[in-house]
């Protein structure tokens, strides 16, 4: 702690010199000055042009949105950048889920339909190809049935093929969990950020004896609300998307208890 207040102190003390270096130069300019005042005419008539020709050169600050983020990101730490993976983490989880998490890939249309046909044909290598090309999630469960298929008992494939939908939809369900994990992480650490900022702007105010100064606990406040700020923005995306797939893994999971009765009933039950 005394080693952060010395190299505040120093800091301070190094900006409040910097100030100071341009005072030599304005005081040798004065010479200069006055030297000029016989030209007072001609400086009034170019004082309008210099000062519009300045006039546009005054705003410093960010300008565009990422010059923004870009000022936000560095003045919000290290923290940002644990955020700011998250927000990648996110992003990775979302696309992935966006390609995999569709009805092509769990409930195809149309497939129970072949299966049924094929199965009471008793063309069963052409249902394991059919399953291979596939590689659905339905697909998966027929190919558990055909492994059962020799059974009398279809309560003991029906059973299996239950057992198999549940074991891949948790393997579903769990792939889009990471998208939960970063909309709880991400306000955490947005506040952790906050009470980093604050911390660092009691430190400031207590190392200065009095806040007459409000610049001087700009940079400590502007982390605390930047990286809240960061947090809520990565989390609520985040909680709708998983929201999204979760209500989606749901319709799709009615969806395919539907076609394995269908598959169990029409083509189990009644080739025998």
């Amino acid at each position: 702690m005394k080693l952060r207040s010395l190299l505040l102190l120093s800091g301070l003390l190094l900006a409040f010199a910097l100030t100071l270096v341009p005072a030599p130069a304005q005081d040798a300019a004065a010479p200069a000055a006055d030297a000029a005042v016989t030209n007072a005419a001609d400086a009034a008539q170019s004082a309008p042009a210099a000062g519009a020709d300045a006039a546009p050169a005054a705003p410093n600050g960010p300008r565009t949105f990422l010059q923004k983020w870009a000022t936000y990101f560095k003045q919000g730490g290290v923290t940002m950048v644990f955020i700011g993976l998250l927000s990648v983490l996110g992003v990775a989880c979302a696309l992935e889920r966006f390609v995999n998490m569709r009805r092509s890939r769990i409930v195809p249309d149309g497939f129970s339909a072949r299966v049924i046909e094929l199965w009471r044909a008793g063309r069963f290598q052409d249902i394991e190809a059919l399953c291979s090309s596939n590689g659905s999630v339905l697909a998966r469960v027929v190919e558990t049935m055909l492994e059962h298929k020799e059974s009398r008992d279809y309560q003991e494939v029906k059973l299996f093929a239950e057992d198999k939908c549940g074991r891949e939809l948790r393997l579903e369900s769990r792939r889009a969990s990471m998208l939960a994990t970063v909309s709880t992480l991400a306000p955490l650490l947005g506040l952790f950020g906050t009470v980093l900022g604050l911390l660092e702007a009691f430190g400031t105010v207590a190392l200065m004896g009095e806040m007459g100064d409000v610049s001087v606990l700009a940079d400590s406040i502007g982390k605390a609300l930047v990286t809240t700020v960061a947090g809520l923005a990565v989390s609520m995306p985040a909680l709708f998307v998983h929201n999204l797939f979760r209500n989606r893994l749901n319709l799709y999971a009615v969806l395919l208890e539907e076609e394995v009765a269908d598959i169990v009933n029409y083509a189990v039950i009644g080739r025998r």
